[in-house]
């Protein structure tokens, strides 16, 4: 599947996948695929199977049909501390970041890998701190005690930490202030420059047009459109039938 920025040999590829929780099916075939340093945007109502998608990527649901590629190779059964370590990062529409663990005990769960030299570790975080100055800020204390969007500032952080070659962001915006939803638009913006790939699921719909390269649209668990995003608007009818925006 290509369509103007798509890669002919992408960084992912996700081919007729199918899942279930319990008896009910959740992703019937769903395809799609990411290239090496492109931002491309999920979207669909609440329910349609988007998230369901990053976790079958991540290892986190199994597909009990089809396959996820990964640099060509196929990951669909690999656990998901592998795909971390293989460069896919993940960060869940509930942020998972440990409560009672400090900013910097956060971060160095991704930071405390095998090959990783000392003076690499100072160099991510410094980089990190350059991006987050909050998160500097709040270095030493507990990231239970930080506000929404701060918390959302460190689950991408401590993603960034692992050095991903793509990043599975879920919902990053949602129930954000409109300054913290601009500051997660930018940081969007650096980890594509920097070459990272971003497989962006996300309720705001003008930010993922706008971010993305391309676009997929789903539908009860299932692909319904495919577009280059600047082709697209919030006001086009294709938006309306699947979104309701």
């Amino acid at each position: 599947m290509t369509l103007g920025n798509a890669s002919t040999d992408p960084l992912v590829k996700v081919e007729d996948i199918h899942t279930y929780y319990g008896k009910s099916h959740t992703l019937h075939g769903v395809s799609l695929e990411v290239g090496r340093g492109e931002v491309v945007g999920l979207l669909g109502r609440n329910g349609v199977g988007k998230s369901t998608t990053l976790k079958a990527i991540m290892g986190i649901v199994r597909p009990s049909q089809g396959e996820v590629l990964f640099e060509g190779r196929p990951i669909t059964h690999l656990p998901t501390h592998r795909l971390a370590r293989l460069g896919i990062g993940y960060v869940p529409e509930d942020r998972r970041i440990f409560r009672l663990l400090t900013v910097m005990e956060n971060l160095r769960t991704g930071l405390d890998r095998r090959g990783v030299t000392d003076a690499r570790k100072k160099q991510l975080l410094e980089k990190v701190y350059d991006y987050f100055p909050v998160l500097a800020e709040r270095r030493n204390q507990a990231g239970g005690t930080l506000s929404g969007g701060e918390q959302q500032m460190l689950a991408i952080a401590r993603a960034m930490m692992l050095e991903p070659k793509i990043i599975l962001l879920d919902e990053p915006t949602e129930g954000l202030m409109p300054r913290m939803v601009s500051q997660i638009r930018q940081i969007i913006d650096v980890l594509h420059h920097e070459g990272a790939a971003i497989l962006l699921v996300e309720q705001n719909v003008p930010l993922t047009l706008e971010a993305s390269q391309r676009i997929y649209i789903m539908e009860k668990g299932v692909v319904r459109h495919h577009a280059v995003a600047s082709k697209l608007r919030v006001s086009d009818a294709v938006i309306h039938q699947y979104l309701g925006v």
